[in-house]
Parts: structure tokens; C-alpha cells; sequence
């Protein structure tokens, strides 16, 4: 989904020049099994990426360099990242929450202590509840609007890799 989503987004010189600017850290929330993560490190060259998730992560990603592997659910990792003052450059999220407005109030309220200045995301938005079309329609829009009012170059995309109920949202959120 990662690439897919990096290779189709319509701001591609603002996505090169935010990528190779630095080396990034990121958090991948819902990491499991990890494929989000070793894209993260190997594609992306993110030096750090706390990969967030009860589920198990492959052995093979938690063995790459970079990658600070956290067992628990978002809301227990956060104190610990901001006691560690960890900065976070991009946060990706694939988590599969009974709310899609939770994973907008993640990126936009609870992370915020762990945030850069700009922050790239990449967000899943699932439909688990009102599965209609127009139910499913209506919630994204309504996620999006939260969204552009806090971040710039926001676009959805319906990704091949993605389920019918599911919309992946990415744009960059600024402090």
C-alpha cells in the first residue's frame, strides 16, 4: 500500500523534497506483520521507525536496523515516545480501529506531542460500521474535511490494495 500510495500522489515534487531532506524517523501504527515498517526503512530510508502494534511483528523486519518494535496499542506507546522525546517525520497508519474518526484524532490530538514541525501521513480509513456506499462515502468526507483544515496537499486514493471499505488518505500536517 506504502508505494502504491508514494508513487500516486499528485504532489510528487513536495513528497521528494520532504523525503530527501533528512533521514526521517516514522511510526508505523498497526504495524503488524511489518510490511508498512521495511518499506519504511529499506524504500524510504527512514533511520527509526517505532513500529506500534499488540500483533507480532515478522522476525525478519524487527531484525533490520532502525526498527524499535513497541507490543502495545498506540495510546500505551505515546507516553513512552514522549519520554523518550522521540520526533516523528512521518506517521502511517493501517490500524484497524471500530471508528474511522479515531484514526484522524490519533494523527490530529493525541500524537501531537510526538510530532515534528511537518509530519507526512499516510492514513487507512476503514469502514467497520454503516457499511453502505453512501454511509461509507459520507464518513470519509467527513474525515477529509477534518484533515484539510489542519494539513496541506491532502488527496484520497482508493488503492488497488485496498479493500472495498477502505480509503487511503495522505497529505502533511503542519504544526
Amino acid at each position: 500500500k506504502l508505494e502504491e500510495v508514494f508513487g500516486r500522489y499528485k504532489y510528487q515534487d513536495v513528497l521528494s523534497n520532504f523525503l530527501e531532506k533528512k533521514s526521517c524517523v516514522a511510526i508505523d501504527c498497526g504495524a503488524s506483520p511489518g510490511g508498512w515498517t521495511k518499506y519504511l526503512i529499506e524504500k524510504v530510508s527512514c533511520s527509526e521507525v517505532y513500529s506500534v502494534d499488540p500483533g507480532e511483528l515478522s522476525s525478519e523486519v524487527t531484525a533490520l536496523p532502525g526498527v524499535c518494535y513497541m507490543p502495545v496499542k498506540l495510546e500505551e506507546a505515546l507516553p513512552q515516545l514522549v519520554e523518550q522525546d522521540v520526533k516523528i517525520d512521518i506517521f502511517v497508519s493501517d490500524m484497524c480501529l471500530h471508528d474511522m474518526s479515531a484514526q484522524v484524532d490519533f494523527l490530529l490530538k493525541a500524537c501531537r506531542p510526538v510530532l515534528s514541525d511537518t509530519v507526512l501521513f499516510v492514513l487507512t480509513l476503514k469502514c467497520v460500521i454503516g457499511h453502505s456506499k453512501t454511509s461509507f462515502d459520507g464518513q470519509v468526507k467527513t474525515q477529509v474535511e477534518r484533515l484539510e483544515s489542519a494539513a496541506s496537499g491532502v488527496t484520497v486514493t482508493h488503492l488497488l490494495s485496498n479493500r472495498r471499505g477502505e480509503r487511503t488518505v495522505m497529505g502533511f500536517l503542519n504544526s
